[in-house]
């Protein structure tokens, strides 16, 4: 008999998924995923045998893709919202229909990709509620308003604001007294798919009377708009929701029927692989929910490995899919959608043909034709239901007693369902088609909902279920542990692994778990590359710091007019453009190269205040205490003070009306008080404004007139640079003031060139040009 080997690829991504519902369920450092892998891995290695080198490799790896999982949810789940989520009251609105607006009674409602917010680009998604208008609004139409913005609002027992934002929605707005519509959007082959399925619909709408033709839609779409809150209702206590959302069932139904018939034109390999061309489209014509692109992702797999002659378990393939989707958006863990989703097809997959096994290994009669088909139905409703339990319970704090029943009775009536709702689709336009199946073709839906209104109404059919964390816990450990009892029980004793290697492959997998087990454990321990930075370029007597967040770069002053800005740049931005220059104030060593930079460089536009602009008799946007300038969806540059606009509240000198600037990296913060001393840095502290910074630009290079202990005291900087020429006649940074920084680490442009500051949003580096 062969030796088991554990497959190394799967268990990977299985301990990818447990790391990151770790960081879900657990939160804090990544280091408490590490701990407890460490002491199931030391565990593990003490009782299985032999512990080989390779072994131990594994566990190495297995440990790092755990805490790797952790890791990316804590750096997702510290990410700052989009900017709108910040824009309340009254403003003016530009955006694109997401899809075709849903109307109920008299009001709609629409969501909208904001493209622009009181004119200033910006990203991010609103969700609007308008009364009806007589032509609804169509996916891909420009839409302009004005109506107060506001969080989502709070809805008892259910999440409304992190299910929205889920769907990149960070506000609502409803009834805005005008809109103007603005004209479509070319959406391309996209709007193309899009315009095939409103055609698809009012075929539907056309054969088919309510409320058959919106569960047709519902079963072949997933689209609910028709749906009656009765008939919602009725779903959920049944459990047979599932049914009405678009899933991997869907996807199983489009292949299967797909390959059926392009295999008497090809053989059933290229059959398959030709019929997930059909999956793109299908993903945009019913808009790529996490269930169908799990289902999808796990259609090609199969599919390749059919190809291959590989016959490779289909968990396999869930623990990819579900892999790949967390690595994508770990964010996901938290959908309740794809909870559900992908613990049903655990259970299907793993549980139910152990279920189905017992039973056919007990009564012998059941394997016999339409007996060996109900034992097959009722075993996957059974694993799908039992497996989904803790999450229904969970999320909605009741789970369905009907559910295992409801599914099998139900189950021959979706797939006939799905097969009216097909034809429907694609034929209703003929007049002939559509009488048919509206006089015969309609039973099968009514039936179905009949038949799941009639098990709604049965006394107890709902059962409210609110359990800790840990009861949850132990229900997965000790279905996990019934399911493999009952697998080990109904295998065969000399069974060998799909997935078992061979002898030969053994020094190769060796070779590519020290690979693995390095590259994860690198990719954990150092920086990771994609950070935002914000550096004080070394240009002698004088202040240029760029900062970079992705494709976004803002360069702050440009040093004197020398250019040593321009020789710095290339090094930092590699000639890549600049979105923006602000200028905190007009002193030429603060300015002096703009000149050459307007030269030499495509700049996106000027900011200062309106002073300084006139200074330099030049064009751009005013900048005043309070406003903020948006680079990516994490890193913001807001004005602190001083307030310009309002006039000399400060005006002691002309450095005090410099820009005093807080840059913002998640939870890092960066402040640069430009060239202010110590009348303005007393207004900041008096202001109330939180003033606490990781590091800070040291104000006016160090002069002895700026850097007050009050002020200090309020920044509390861990990291303080000056910028300054060596040599410099001002005698800038003073020792005097260097000394007032205490325990802060001072970097110095005059002694380690250019000073750039890196952070992921939640850690802080310093790399220094020399």
């Amino acid at each position: 008999m062969s030796e088991r080997r554990t497959p190394a690829v799967p268990l990977l991504a299985a301990a990818f998924i447990a790391g990151t519902l770790a960081g879900l369920l657990l939160g804090g450092s990544w280091w408490l995923t590490a701990v407890a892998g460490a002491l199931l891995a030391a565990t593990w290695a003490v009782l299985d045998t032999p512990r080989t080198r390779e072994r131990w490799l594994l566990i190495l790896v297995v440990l790092a893709a755990a805490v790797a999982g952790h890791a990316r949810f804590a750096d997702a789940d510290a990410r700052p919202p989009s900017p709108l989520a910040a824009a309340e009251g009254v403003h003016e609105v530009v955006g694109v229909a997401r899809e075709d607006a849903s109307t109920r009674g008299s009001f709609a409602r629409v969501d909208l990709d904001v493209e622009s917010l009181d004119g200033e680009p910006i990203e991010g998604g609103l969700r609007l509620t308008l009364r009806a208008p007589r032509e609804p609004v169509a996916a891909g139409e420009r839409v302009r308003f004005v109506a107060v913005l506001e969080p989502p609002p709070e809805v008892e027992s259910f999440d409304y604001a992190e299910f929205l934002r889920r769907r990149d929605i960070h506000v609502v707005a409803a009834f805005p007294d005008r809109i103007e519509r603005l004209g479509a959007v070319d959406r391309g082959w996209r709007g193309l798919i899009e315009g095939l399925g409103d055609w698809a619909a009012a075929n539907i709408e056309r054969s088919l009377p309510e409320p058959e033709s919106s569960l047709a839609g519902g079963v072949l779409t997933g689209e609910r708009q028709g749906f009656s809150d009765a008939l919602t209702r009725d779903l959920r206590v049944t459990g047979t929701t599932h049914l009405v959302v678009v899933s991997g069932q869907n996807v199983a139904l489009l292949l299967g029927t797909a390959i059926a018939l392009l295999t008497p034109l090809l053989s059933r390999r290229r059959s398959a692989i030709a019929a997930l061309l059909l999956l793109a489209p299908y993903l945009v014509l019913v808009g790529g929910d996490p269930p169908v692109v799990r289902a999808a992702i796990m259609a090609v797999g199969i599919a390749f490995a059919s190809v291959a002659g590989r016959r490779t378990p289909g968990w396999v393939y869930l623990a990819y899919a579900v892999a790949a989707m967390l690595a994508h958006d770990p964010l996901l863990a938290r959908d309740v959608a794809f909870q559900l989703s992908a613990t049903a097809t655990a259970g299907v997959m793993l549980v139910a043909p152990a279920l189905r096994d017992l039973v056919l290994s007990r009564v012998p009669w059941a394997e016999e034709g339409g007996r060996a088909a109900l034992v097959e139905v009722a075993a996957t409703a059974t694993g799908a239901t039992l497996a989904v339990l803790p999450v229904q319970a969970a999320a909605f704090e009741q789970v369905s007693l009907l559910a295992i029943p409801a599914n099998i009775v139900v189950a021959p009536l979706y797939e006939a369902t799905v097969a009216v709702a097909l034809i429907a689709a694609l034929l209703g336009w003929l007049e002939p088609v559509a009488a048919v199946v509206g006089a015969i073709g309609r039973l099968i839906p009514a039936c179905f909902l009949l038949l799941v209104r009639a098990l709604a109404e049965v006394p107890g059919a709902e059962l409210g279920l609110r359990a800790p964390l840990a009861a949850g816990g132990a229900y997965y450990l000790a279905l996990a542990a019934g399911a493999s009892m009952l697998a080990r029980r109904n295998a065969q004793s000399d069974a060998v692994p799909a997935l078992e290697p061979s002898a030969r492959a053994l020094p190769g997998r060796a070779v590519a778990l020290v690979v693995m087990a390095g590259g994860l454990w690198l990719g954990l321990l150092v920086p990771p590359a994609a950070t935002a930075e914000i550096a004080v370029l070394d240009v002698g007597q004088g202040l240029a710091v760029l900062i970079e967040d992705g494709d976004s770069r803002v360069l702050i002053d440009t040093g004197p007019p020398d250019g040593a800005a321009l020789r710095a740049l290339p090094g930092a931005a590699a000639g890549r453009g600049l979105d923006a220059i602000i200028l905190t104030h007009g002193d030429i060593d603060h300015t002096g190269a703009l000149g050459l930079l307007a030269e030499r460089e495509d700049i996106g536009g000027v900011l200062a205040s309106k002073e300084v602009l006139d200074e330099l008799g030049i064009e751009g946007r005013v900048l005043d205490i309070g406003d903020r300038v948006y680079l990516g969806g994490r890193t913001t540059i807001e004005v602190l003070g001083p307030p310009v606009a309002s006039g000399g509240l400060v005006a002691a000198s002309d450095n005090d009306a410099s820009l005093v600037l807080l840059v913002t990296v998640g939870e890092r913060r960066i402040l640069l008080p430009a060239d202010i001393e110590a009348a303005g840095e007393g207004w900041l502290v008096a202001s109330g404004q939180p003033l606490r910074a990781d590091a800070v630009v040291v104000p006016h290079h160090g002069s002895k007139t700026s850097s007050t202990a009050a002020f200090l005291d309020a920044v509390d900087p861990a990291v303080a640079v000056v910028s300054a020429g060596e040599g410099n006649s001002y005698g800038h940074p003073a020792p005097e003031v260097l000394e007032r920084y205490g325990d802060a680490e001072l970097f110095r442009t005059d002694e380690h060139g250019t000073v750039t500051l890196c952070t992921d949003g939640e850690r802080l580096w310093v790399a220094t040009e020399r």
